[in-house]
């Protein structure tokens, strides 16, 4: 499928080189800047494209079967460059982790949901580490496969709805994911697409989206200009009073509920036996005891992954959970933008339910391995 693609290792966190080597330079395509090199046939790019737009449009059956389908084409896409990879220790490491893990859940505690929910679980924790390697090693063809589907998907579905704090728009998350993708893109006019999609990551009012859209564009910033300084502050003035005035929700201090939850599985995790304090208390314990308040409906679910982790797989599970985010972070600290990317998913888990979001996911990781591989500019990443 993808037998000629650049090949692509991962060298050990923390020690020496890179964590995502540079990859052979030939000829350099005067267009895209780019290595020359063979691409997918247009009708490998339709198709991808078909099958990204079937797992949007299962999004409205409910998300399992559409993060199904996701999933496992851009797994079938990795494993159709499997030669290319060169596995290195950093990514021995991250495997050796993400098969702790889901040994830990699948032999663990099951006093959550049972099969379904730690197949579930498992499958939201691959997104990153499969989107991160296709990025990596299929390059920008991802982007050829993912973009106009997605772009395509936004325009038809997106709209507004009403609350008490004002109308807010929807898909606050897969807008956040698509400028991640926007970000690594080479085409003209990129920026306009990136600012009408900022444009509507602020007009979700999702607070933690839009903290992680900026922390995602630090890694675009040339800071070392003094015209970015003066352009950026009067630019930062013009947002901040549009948001006063018309986006009133990003600022506002109010009672979400995520508090008095947080709490009350605290004392839970606490007050729980040894072997659930280390192992967990299994897959989908937090939306079956979420399941048995009176707030379910309204608010369904914990609203902060990392202390998920914590709950459902223990002390165990979440020593894993943070050692796999640094060495992912490790093996792409090369590149500025990469890791700004991989941080700004870390920091949406902090007061969402990011797990739950795979396309979200998957276009953050694929831009990270892009970035990771070609580094800043499209320039390959330096090794000295």
């Amino acid at each position: 499928m993808n037998s000629n693609r650049q090949t692509a290792s991962f060298a050990k966190p923390g020690i020496g080189k890179t964590g995502l080597r540079k990859p052979h330079l030939g000829k350099t395509d005067r267009h895209s800047g780019q290595n020359a090199r063979r691409r997918l046939p247009i009708w490998g790019v339709i198709a991808g494209n078909g099958v990204m737009a079937t797992s949007f449009w299962l999004l409205g059956a409910g998300g399992m079967l559409a993060k199904l389908v996701l999933l496992l084409f851009w797994v079938l896409m990795v494993a159709g460059s499997l030669r290319t990879i060169r596995l290195g220790p950093g990514l021995l490491t991250g495997l050796l982790i993400l098969a702790g893990v889901i040994g830990l859940i699948m032999f663990g505690n099951s006093t959550g949901g049972g099969g379904d929910e730690k197949i579930r679980l498992i499958g939201n924790l691959m997104m990153v580490p499969v989107g991160l390697v296709a990025g990596a090693v299929i390059g920008r063809d991802c982007l050829r496969i993912l973009m106009p589907a997605m772009l395509f998907y936004l325009i038809l579905s997106s709209s507004f709805y009403l609350t008490h704090e004002g109308a807010r728009l929807n898909h606050a998350f897969l807008f956040l994911g698509f400028f991640a993708l926007c970000s690594v893109c080479k085409f003209g006019h990129r920026r306009w697409l990136m600012m009408a999609t900022a444009g509507a990551v602020f007009l979700s009012q999702t607070r933690i989206a839009v903290i992680a859209m900026l922390i995602n564009a630090i890694g675009l910033i040339r800071f070392s200009r003094a015209m970015t300084w003066i352009a950026g502050l009067i630019l930062v003035g013009i947002v901040a009073g549009g948001v006063m005035a018309y986006l009133p929700r990003l600022v506002m201090t109010h009672d979400s509920g995520r508090l008095a939850f947080w709490k009350m599985f605290a004392e839970i995790w606490r007050d729980g036996s040894d072997g659930q304090r280390w192992l967990g208390f299994g897959a989908g314990s937090v939306e079956e005891i979420l399941s048995q308040t009176a707030s379910f409906g309204s608010f369904g679910a914990l609203h902060n992954d990392h202390f998920r982790i914590l709950f459902e797989t223990g002390i165990v599970g979440a020593l894993l959970w943070g050692t796999g985010w640094a060495v992912v972070i490790s093996m792409v600290r090369q590149t500025r933008l990469a890791v700004c990317i991989l941080l700004s998913v870390f920091v949406t888990m902090i007061t969402d339910n990011s797990l739950n979001y795979g396309h979200y996911l998957i276009c953050c990781a694929i831009a990270a391995g892009i970035s990771a591989q070609e580094g800043k500019n499209g320039e390959p990443v330096r090794n000295d």
